[in-house]
């Protein structure tokens, strides 16, 4: 909970996590992860960054949202097509149910808020199921005339280029109506959630790149990773974070003020 007299700390923002299991020479534990690139770019643009375990429960939700200024869905696994009302794919990779619903659940408990959002990769497909949308299982075998977009290592720079929708918040912070981006996905964005714009396609087929709420101070995705993307150091990948932690920061001074921000439900 925002406290007065604390209104310039760091904004602290948290991050949706992975549940993994850590093998060892004699062990093998599960636990909680987040890939290191989230936590260099979101301190690299002021912020505190703290981990959100998965848990169960719209309560649990509720709690996190009340402890941090703006909320971080990092890439991972598949989506499981349960919450879009469709069978598995036989392409599916990895689902974890807990986590989908635990997303989807801070995503409910940021909106009510107000509270910024940021989705990367598979955070920008849970922020459209949330809202309603739904996701391609399997792009290779469902989006006819796809260009590719599983680059085979997260070192190998970017992989295609984006257009950005004039009038957006993302494209006011590409700077450019056309940017270069990476591409580690076989997910992606379909029909759209009710209330949400597509803000950026990618050159060659128009998959949705990018998606926002214009109703909302900030909530916004991306489908590629600005946090390795020239290991963080790509201008527009940096001005991605720093907008979020901006945004996460004036959360904070308006809470700390008692004038929480009105936002839709959906």
């Amino acid at each position: 909970m925002v406290m007065r007299g604390d209104i310039e700390r760091s904004p602290v923002i948290g991050m949706s996590s992975w549940t993994r299991l850590l093998r060892t020479a004699t062990k093998e534990r599960p636990t909680e992860t987040v890939p290191r690139g989230y936590v260099d770019c979101v301190e690299a643009a002021g912020g505190l960054p703290v981990l959100l375990p998965n848990r169960v429960g719209t309560d649990v939700a509720e709690a996190c949202l009340d402890l941090v200024d703006g909320l971080l869905l990092t890439g991972g696994d598949d989506v499981h097509p349960h919450l879009f009302g469709e069978a598995p794919h036989p392409r599916i990779d990895l689902v974890d149910e807990r986590r989908d619903r635990f997303e989807i659940a801070l995503i409910h408990a940021a909106r009510r808020r107000g509270a910024p959002v940021l989705g990367v990769c598979r955070g920008v497909q849970v922020m459209n199921i949330a809202l309603g949308g739904d996701i391609y299982q399997d792009i290779p075998s469902q989006f006819e005339g796809s260009i590719g977009h599983a680059q085979r290592t997260l070192g190998e720079g970017s992989w295609h280029e984006i257009d950005l929708q004039p009038g957006t918040r993302l494209a006011e912070i590409c700077g450019a109506p056309r940017v270069p981006v990476n591409s580690h996905h076989h997910q992606a964005c379909r029909r759209v959630g009710p209330g949400l714009v597509a803000s950026a396609t990618a050159v060659g087929d128009g998959m949705i790149e990018g998606l926002e709420d214009p109703r909302m101070p900030f909530f916004v995705g991306v489908q590629w990773h600005p946090e390795v993307l020239e290991n963080g150091a790509d201008p527009v990948s940096r001005r991605l974070f720093d907008a979020f932690v901006a945004a996460a920061r004036d959360y904070r001074r308006a809470a700390s003020k008692e004038r929480p921000v009105s936002a839709p439900d959906r």
